[in-house]
């Protein structure tokens, strides 16, 4: 059994969780308001930013990274994890 990259891995987990990002937006887009649209829209951002800039002299900056989870993403991420184990 051939065993996979992680970079290959990692990848197609990215990829699984740009796709349901952008079905979120597009349920959001579609969906009228309610219950089932909150549910599938809401996301929670983790990471850092910062508001303040670093100034180096002549270079000048800010600096971040967030993650928006939600639950599209999610299910992105496990629907890409079972096409990787599908496809072996």
């Amino acid at each position: 059994m051939k065993k996979k990259p992680l970079k290959f891995i990692l990848l197609i987990l990215f990829l699984g969780c740009v796709l349901a990002t952008s079905l979120s937006l597009l349920v959001g887009l579609i969906i009228p308001d309610g219950v089932v649209k909150d549910f599938f829209t809401l996301k929670q951002s983790l990471g850092f930013n910062w508001n303040e800039w670093i100034d180096l002299g002549p270079l000048r900056f800010k600096a971040g990274f967030e993650f928006d989870i939600s639950i599209l993403s999610v299910l992105g991420i496990c629907i890409s994890w079972y096409i990787l184990r599908y496809f072996k």
